[in-house]
């Protein structure tokens, strides 16, 4: 299973403090479209975090996404998450990759291709995401709270207010 992440997810699990265990520990994948726009874009614009980030998940020699048609009305990071995602379902042993994003407009259309085609595409918020790793127990579900916490201001609040009640729950 690979974790694939858009680049406001990316930034945001930074912003949580859990990037580097997250990478550490699990299948991440980022595309080349995304590790530019965060990275390159983040470096050339002075962005201090574009060089943490850089740091913690290296130098990405991954291969330009084959975009599919159709995602041009998303930038390009979410239009190759979503195509590396495609791609990668007809791999062996990749049905259980997921999507972390807090594009909304990714998101919901996420959803209606998934009502609409009858697709399977599993994503989560990174609010969800960082409930996940609690509930896998990949994460100690203090820090989750602490985590989902420090970027609250940064997520949509009903994402983050259905994340804390999973997380209490655990």
């Amino acid at each position: 299973m690979a974790i694939i992440f858009d680049a406001n997810a990316l930034i945001n699990l930074h912003q949580a403090g859990l990037l580097a265990a997250v990478h550490s520990h699990q299948d991440c994948l980022i595309t080349a479209e995304v590790y530019d726009e965060v990275v390159g874009r983040g470096q050339r614009a002075g962005h201090r975090d574009a060089y943490e980030i850089a740091d913690i998940i290296g130098l990405r020699a991954a291969f330009p996404t084959e975009i599919l048609p159709g995602l041009d009305h998303f930038g390009i990071g979410e239009a190759s998450v979503l195509s590396r995602y495609v791609a990668r379902q007809s791999d062996a042993g990749s049905e259980a990759d997921v999507i972390v994003s807090d594009d909304r407009q990714f998101l919901n259309y996420l959803r209606r291709k998934m009502e609409q085609e009858g697709v399977a595409i599993r994503y989560l918020t990174t609010a969800g995401f960082i409930a996940w790793l609690a509930i896998e127990g990949i994460l100690a579900k203090p820090l989750a709270l602490e985590s989902l916490e420090s970027i609250r201001a940064r997520i949509r609040e009903s994402d983050y207010q259905a994340a804390r009640q999973i997380l209490e729950a655990v």
